[in-house]
């Protein structure tokens, strides 16, 4: 219960403010239906994030250990490799458009990824219960605090399986009020484990998303995206632009 606190207060104060915040984890298991309308998400300042899950062989590890280095130093070359920038392509409304990506490293001990910065803002917070990340929609350099991409990586080691039961059993969704729309283990992208749609209708805007209940490198994690119906076509091909580049530490 405490981590689904701290979620949901991550999410209450993104609302309000892009300052920080207090997290909180859970979400929810019927296929079709639920109750609710929402908030948004926002991580806090705290103590550092330190992770006491088991960590997996990944293949930089598996290729320093055949040449007898450290997996730690061979995944730092990795990381060295990785250029401050790239381009890559994007479909919005039909039409392919290529865009010009960030790396995004303030929490690279716990992950990175890649991100358009001319249409986000990101940010990340250390706290007592994790370590919260979000980037901001930022159109013609205006902030909208209401759409965004957001990641919960507990402190705390915690299993795909705790995660998952937090989701079934509907914390993050009450939490937020939002309501459930679907769920699918048929998903996009390699660390994600499973899919849940939401929605909630809040005066005359519609607010939608996913949370994504991931795992990766023996770490466990929330995704979430939040948007206003009518910036779907917009703006997620953008958010999938953040998450197809999404890499866990180990």
């Amino acid at each position: 219960m405490k981590l689904t606190k701290s979620l949901s207060l991550l999410v209450t104060v993104f609302v309000l403010s892009t300052a920080a915040a207090c997290t909180s984890g859970g979400s929810n298991n019927a296929i079709n239906s639920g109750s609710g309308s929402n908030r948004a998400i926002a991580p806090t300042q705290g103590d550092s994030l330190q992770d006491s899950s088991p960590a997996r062989s990944t293949p930089e590890s598996t290729a320093a250990a055949k040449n007898n280095q450290p997996p730690q130093t061979a995944q730092k070359t990795t990381e060295s490799e990785q250029p401050s920038t790239k381009t890559d392509t994007m479909s919005v409304e039909g039409e392919k458009t290529e865009v010009t990506l960030k790396r995004y490293n303030q929490a690279s001990e716990i992950f990175t990824t890649y991100f358009p910065e001319k249409d986000f803002v990101g940010e990340s917070r250390n706290f007592g219960e994790g370590t919260g990340a979000w980037f901001i929609y930022n159109v013609g350099g205006r902030q909208n605090k209401n759409v965004f991409v957001a990641m919960f990586f507990p402190a705390k080691a915690t299993t795909l399986e705790e995660l998952q039961q937090s989701a079934q059993e509907r914390r993050l969704l009450e939490a937020n009020q939002w309501q459930l729309v679907n769920r699918t283990k048929e998903v996009p992208y390699t660390w994600a484990k499973e899919k849940i749609v939401y929605r909630q209708r809040t005066g005359s805007q519609n607010i939608g998303g996913e949370v994504y209940v991931g795992e990766a490198n023996g770490k466990a994690f929330y995704v979430i995206t939040h948007y206003p119906a009518e910036y779907g076509d917009g703006f997620a091909p953008r958010a999938n632009l953040i998450l197809k580049n999404l890499q866990v530490k180990g």
